[in-house]
């Protein structure tokens, strides 16, 4: 048998999307990180922290091509 896998193409916006709620979500886990260690962690070096995983993790979200919770959000906006 021949198992082909369908491949949606994922517009620019969807993307751009998901970016930015993994973005958003990193920065606010680690600003209550940082607010309960006492502003001990740079800010700066955090954010860049939070973009970086964030890019990953939108890369691993459309490489794998399954749906989640974070999918639902990004349809509503």
């Amino acid at each position: 048998m021949n198992k082909t896998k369908k491949k949606h193409k994922t517009s620019i916006k969807r993307i751009t999307l998901l970016f930015i709620l993994y973005t958003v979500a990193y920065i606010t886990l680690f600003s209550f990180l940082d607010y309960y260690d006492y502003y001990m962690i740079n800010p700066y070096f955090l954010i860049i922290l939070s973009v970086i995983l964030g890019g990953i993790s939108t890369y691993i979200h459309i490489k794998n091509g399954q749906r989640n919770r974070i999918d639902d959000i990004a349809d509503k906006l």
